[in-house]
């Protein structure tokens, strides 16, 4: 398994926006519907930076390429740009998991 990770330094102030944009455009649902992907999620830095990465975990390298190159990635969002202006958009990482543990009760807050 692979996981990607996306780090996301938005101009100040712009973070809870860029995360609204997410949640209301479904865009990590998005990701799930069109491509192999398992799970992704979004985060916010809780030190006050603002700074956001998108991890998502994906069967192969394979399936992570196929999100990047789906044609409809990013036309639901056209804002998303326009958000991001200014912003530090990292290169997303490619991880290869070793392992891991987890509990069923993982939920959102």
């Amino acid at each position: 398994m692979i996981r990607s990770i996306l780090t996301l330094q938005p101009r100040t102030g712009r973070s809870e926006e860029i995360v609204r944009l997410y949640r209301a455009q479904e865009i990590l649902q998005q990701s799930l519907d069109l491509t192999r992907a398992i799970c992704s999620e979004i985060s916010v830095a809780i030190d006050g930076s603002g700074e956001i990465i998108v991890s998502a975990l994906w069967p192969d390298a394979a399936a992570y390429q196929e999100w990047i190159d789906h044609p409809e990635r990013g036309k639901r969002v056209p804002q998303l740009p326009e958000l991001l202006e200014g912003a530090e958009v990292g290169v997303a990482k490619l991880y290869r998991v070793d392992h891991g543990v987890g509990s069923e009760s993982f939920t959102d807050e």
